[in-house]
């Protein structure tokens, strides 16, 4: 926790209650400790940087090993989530990039609907 600015302590905030609507601090979120609520805590929380174009473009919380919420880097504007392995993203463009970074990075199960599309994309880059 101590390694997180405030930004992302408030995107690991908006994360939870986007998985389960719980307006909890992020300590809660992370917790390891036997009173904590089982429910409550993000299993396998990791912090990953998506890079587009070279640079950090977005922030994504991967977490409860098939769920995720991603941001525009250094921002709360949540633009995408990972539902079951899914991406899910509302501006086409962005879902593009971002699906292209999740399978280089081989974060999206190929047996997703958008894995093929993705992939293609990708090659095509190459």
């Amino acid at each position: 926790m101590d390694q997180l600015n405030a930004t992302q302590l408030e995107q690991l905030r908006l994360s939870g209650m986007a998985y389960d609507g719980q307006d909890l601090p992020p300590s809660e979120r992370v917790s390891t400790q036997e009173e904590s609520e089982p429910e409550s805590v993000l299993y396998s929380c990791e912090l990953w940087d998506v890079m587009i174009d070279g640079s950090v473009a977005y922030e994504a919380w991967l977490y409860q090993v098939d769920s995720g919420s991603i941001f525009k880097v250094g921002t709360t504007e949540m633009i995408a989530e990972i539902i079951q392995c899914g991406l899910e993203c509302e501006d086409e463009e962005i879902e593009l990039k971002v699906g292209i970074a999740m399978v280089q990075s081989s974060l999206l199960p190929n047996s997703d609907s958008g894995y093929e599309r993705f992939s293609k994309a990708l090659k095509a880059l190459q």
